[in-house]
């Protein structure tokens, strides 16, 4: 059994697959998200190409916040996985062909930090993608600031 190996791997918005051809489009990819509030409900999809693999495999794909070695929080890092239908095992006849993966994720991430998506076969990472949530920026007032003195 050989192990798969991962093309690419990309976060967008949505992915349309066209149904004549077979096509995936990729809508609004990318890799940082902006919240308003924290913490933030998130829907996206992602998008993944495998290839070289022999045998039945079981793709997992989750959500862990990275956390520093000198994190002495004691806090459990935050850890999202979709359901296991999501991502079903699949029999890998062809070691030539490329697999094309998609995945919905929907999920409240609990603060601002790095994330990385990471796509696992067998129990083993094939790819990694980070995530930066950045923290909620502060609202503007609408009325025009006042001059010093006033």
């Amino acid at each position: 059994m050989a192990e798969p190996y991962c093309l690419a791997m990309v976060l967008c918005d949505n992915v349309h697959r066209d149904g004549a051809t077979g096509k995936c489009t990729l809508l609004g990819t990318f890799s940082a998200l902006h919240p308003r509030t924290l913490p933030a409900k998130v829907r996206f999809c992602v998008y993944a190409e495998v290839t070289d693999g022999t045998g039945e495999v079981e793709f997992v794909l989750q959500i862990v916040e990275s956390r520093s070695l000198l994190d002495d929080s004691g806090d459990e890092p935050f850890v999202w996985r979709p359901p296991p239908e999501s991502l079903p095992k699949v029999n890998l006849r062809d070691p030539l062909a490329v697999l094309q993966l998609t995945c919905l994720c929907s999920m409240e991430l609990p603060k601002a930090g790095q994330y990385h998506c990471e796509l696992l076969a067998n129990g083993t990472l094939l790819m990694a993608r980070r995530i930066v949530v950045f923290p909620p920026r502060e609202e503007e007032s609408d009325s025009p600031k006042k001059a010093e003195g006033e």
